[in-house]
C-alpha cells in the first residue's frame, strides 16, 4: 500500500477506512517491535556496562574532583559507622593568619630500647696544627633512626621446684602433702610449647593481620621457628575452646542490646559433611552494644537460612537493621522486633543504574536525594557527639529535617517508576527502594541507629580481607574457633584495644579466673583500655 499511486486507489470510501486502518496497525506493530527491540538493546548494553565496570571499573562508589560537581557527592559507605576524630594539624600563629607548619612529621614510636652512638673525631684530628692543644667542644648535633632488629627465639626453661617430707617427727601426724611443688606458667592451652605471647602472636597475625597459617609457617621459619601448619590451626582450634564460654556470654550480652545490626558473607569450608569439599558456607555478624560499648560477635552456619538468623535473635527485643535479604523478613515480623532497613544499599543500586547508563539519566536525582539525607545525618550526629544536643534533642531535630527529604524521594520513586522499564538497573533499582523504603526510614527512631548497616559491614571487612589470603576454612570446627577468635579481635578493636596487646593480656589471666565471674570481666566491653598492661 505504501508504494501504491494514488490513480491506483480505489473510490471506495469504506475500502480506504479499512486500507488505512491496515496501514495503522502495520506501523503499530513495528513501533512496538522497534521499541521492544530499543528495550532489549538498552538492557544488553547496560548488562554489558555492568560487566565491564566489575572487572575493570573502580569499586569505589566516591566521585573524583574532576567529574561534574553537581556528582562529586561523599562516600556514605563508611562515614557513618563509627565517630569519626577529625586529624590534628599543627599551625604556626602569625598575626595575619594561621599557617600549617612544614617538615617532617613527629614520630611516635613505641621503642623498646634506646641506644645512644656517639660520633667523635679521633685525638689527632681534634688536635689544633698549631699548638697543639684540643680544639674545644662547642656543641652537638642530634638526629635519630629506627632499627627493626629481627624477631628471634627464646627458649624459656621453667625449673620447677619440688619438696619432700620433712625428716621430724611430727611431720607424720600432721596429715601435710607428701611432696609440694612451685606453680608453673599458667597457659591459656595447657601443655602447649608456645608462650601466651606467642599465642596471641599466632592469633593476631592470622585473625587481625590476614596472614595464612601457610605463609605464617614460611616466616617463622626464617627467624627460626620452626612450626608447622597443622601446629598453628590446633592452636587456633584449642583457642576458640578455650574462649567458648566468653563467646556465649556475649551472645547473652548482645541480645539485651536496644539496637542489632546484622550481615553474611560466604565462606568455604573444605572438610563439609553436605557435599564435596569447598562446599559455600556463611560466616553471620551482628553488632551490638553493652550499654554505650560495641559488641561484635561472628556465627558459623553451613546455610544461609532465615532460620539461622531467628536462632540467633532468640530472646531479642529492639531495633534489628539489616540489608534487603530476604531472610530477615520474617524475622523482622516477630513481635517485638523493628525491622530497619539500609539506605547504603538502597543508593548502591541506583550508583549502580546511574553507572550502566554511562552516567547519565534520573538515578543521579536519586543519589543526590539520598546525600542530603547523609548531609542532615552528618550534621546532627556532629552535634550530638559533640555533647551541644542530647538525645531527645538531637532524634527530633533529625526526624524534622529527615523525613521530608524521605518523603520528597518518596515522591520521586512514585513518579519516576511509571515511564522506566522494570527490568532495566533504574527499574530494579525503583523497585527495590519502594520495597525497602518504609523500613529505612525507621532509622530516625533511635540514637545508636545510623542510616545504614555500614557498621556491620565494616566489622565483617576483616574476615572479607583474611578470607581472600587464606581463602577456606578447614572444617566447620575450625570455622567456628575462627568466629570466636573475630569476635574477641573486631570487638577489642571497636572499644580501643590493641589486638595483641588484649590477646596477650586475656591469654595470661584466663588461666588464673577460678569464677565465670572473673572471667567475664575480662571481656573487651568490659575492660577498659588502660586497664591492664603486657610484659
Amino acid at each position: 500500500m505504501a508504494n501504491a499511486s494514488i490513480s491506483n486507489l480505489p473510490n471506495d470510501v469504506e475500502l480506504l477506512k479499512a486500507m488505512l486502518a491496515e496501514r495503522d496497525k502495520i506501523i503499530a506493530e513495528q513501533d512496538k517491535a522497534i521499541k521492544e527491540i530499543t528495550i532489549k538493546l538498552s538492557w544488553a548494553e547496560e548488562k554489558y556496562r555492568a560487566m565491564e565496570l566489575r572487572y575493570f571499573g573502580r569499586k569505589s562508589e566516591k566521585y573524583t574532583p574532576f567529574e561534574d560537581k553537581q556528582n562529586r557527592l561523599f562516600d556514605e559507605a563508611e562515614e557513618f559507622a563509627q565517630p569519626q576524630v577529625a586529624p590534628v594539624e599543627l599551625k604556626v600563629h602569625v598575626p595575619e593568619h594561621d599557617r600549617a607548619k612544614r617538615g617532617r612529621k613527629s614520630k611516635e614510636m613505641l621503642v623498646s630500647e634506646r641506644q645512644e652512638i656517639v660520633h667523635d673525631l679521633t685525638d689527632e684530628e681534634k688536635t689544633c696544627p698549631c699548638c697543639g692543644k684540643q680544639r674545644p667542644l662547642i656543641g652537638e648535633d642530634k638526629s635519630s633512626e629506627y632499627d627493626l632488629v629481627p624477631a628471634h627465639v627464646v627458649e624459656l626453661v621453667h625449673i620447677i621446684k619440688k619438696y619432700g617430707p620433712c625428716n621430724c617427727e611430727g611431720f607424720a601426724q600432721a596429715e601435710e602433702p607428701t611432696i609440694i611443688a612451685a606453680k608453673g606458667p599458667a597457659k591459656v592451652i595447657p601443655g602447649s610449647d608456645f608462650t601466651n605471647r606467642t599465642t596471641a602472636f599466632f592469633m593476631t597475625a592470622k585473625f587481625a593481620d590476614a596472614v595464612p597459617f601457610y605463609r605464617m609457617e614460611k616466616t617463622l621459619a626464617r627467624d627460626g621457628l620452626i612450626i608447622s601448619r597443622a601446629a598453628l590451626c590446633n592452636q587456633a582450634m584449642a583457642i576458640g575452646r578455650a574462649i567458648g564460654d566468653l563467646i556465649d556470654a556475649m551472645d547473652r550480652d548482645l541480645r539485651k542490646s536496644p539496637v542489632l545490626l546484622m550481615d553474611e558473607t560466604t565462606v568455604k569450608v573444605l572438610k563439609d559433611e553436605r557435599g564435596p569439599p569447598g562446599r559455600k558456607s556463611y560466616m553471620w555478624v551482628a553488632r551490638g552494644y553493652y550499654g554505650e560499648k560495641v559488641i561484635i560477635l561472628f556465627r558459623y552456619n553451613p546455610t544461609r537460612e532465615g532460620e539461622f538468623a531467628r536462632s540467633l535473635l532468640e530472646g531479642f527485643s529492639g531495633y534489628l537493621q539489616t540489608d534487603g535479604y530476604s531472610g530477615y523478613n520474617r524475622v523482622g515480623e516477630r513481635e517485638g522486633i523493628i525491622h530497619v532497613s539500609c539506605f547504603a544499599h538502597i543508593r548502591r543500586k541506583f550508583h549502580e543504574a546511574w553507572e550502566t547508563s554511562a552516567k547519565t539519566g534520573p538515578a543521579i536525582e536519586a543519589i543526590e536525594l539520598i546525600r542530603r539525607l547523609y548531609e542532615v545525618e552528618s550534621e546532627c550526629r556532629s552535634a550530638f557527639n559533640s555533647g551541644k544536643l542530647s538525645a531527645a534533642s538531637f532524634l527530633e531535630r533529625r526526624r524534622a529535617q529527615a523525613q521530608p527529604i524521605i518523603d520528597e524521594f518518596k515522591a520521586w520513586l512514585d513518579t519516576t517508576a511509571g515511564p522506566v522499564a522494570p527490568q532495566s538497573a533504574l527499574g530494579r533499582a525503583i523497585s527495590y527502594a519502594q520495597g525497602q523504603l518504609e523500613r529505612a526510614r525507621r532509622f530516625a527512631e533511635h540514637e545508636l541507629l545510623t542510616p545504614d548497616t555500614n557498621a556491620a559491614e565494616n566489622a565483617i571487612r576483616p574476615f572479607v580481607v583474611g578470607r581472600k589470603n587464606w581463602l577456606f576454612s578447614g572444617s566447620p570446627l575450625g570455622a567456628h574457633a575462627s568466629a570466636g577468635i573475630y569476635s574477641l579481635i573486631e570487638t577489642a578493636k571497636a572499644n580501643g584495644h590493641e589486638p595483641f596487646a588484649y590477646l596477650a593480656y586475656l591469654f595470661d589471666q584466663l588461666p588464673l579466673c577460678k569464677t565465670f565471674d572473673e572471667r567475664e570481666a575480662l571481656l573487651p566491653y568490659r575492660l577498659g583500655p588502660k586497664g591492664y598492661a603486657v610484659n
